[in-house]
């Protein structure tokens, strides 16, 4: 017989292969700048179904990680009419022709959309 530290041990060291697995997602998961700062946990369960009038016991075993979600992306936009069609321009607060610091002339983004049908600005 071998002496094992830990009932996470047993299942030939399975368990431990999936708390690193999902401890390596959470991790990428922390490092990803899309995602909020709050709290991910790492959930380990273990159900144990006794057996054969109590002689025996089933053990089962779950690894779960919950990371937190994507932070969504927000944009703000302006609703123009003309002529029959409509057009939804980007509000980012910079001018049609300015400059950014980088030296690129900003342009405004649009859709424009008219009949049921989508027209995208194209550069």
């Amino acid at each position: 017989m071998k002496k094992v530290p830990s009932i996470i041990d047993f299942a030939d060291g399975s368990v431990v292969d999936r708390i690193n697995f999902e401890l390596a997602k959470l991790i990428e998961n922390i490092k990803n700048p899309n995602t909020d700062e709050k709290v991910r946990t790492l959930e380990i369960k273990i159900k144990l179904t006794p057996k054969n009038g109590r002689k025996s016991i089933d053990a089962e075993y779950s690894v779960v990680g919950k990371p937190r979600p994507i932070s969504p992306v927000n944009a703000s936009m302006v609703v123009q009419q003309s002529e029959g069609s409509t057009a939804i321009f980007e509000a980012d607060g910079i001018g049609e022709g300015q400059v950014d610091l980088f030296g690129e002339v900003h342009q405004v983004k649009y859709i424009e959309l008219s009949n049921n049908s989508i027209k995208i600005q194209e550069d």
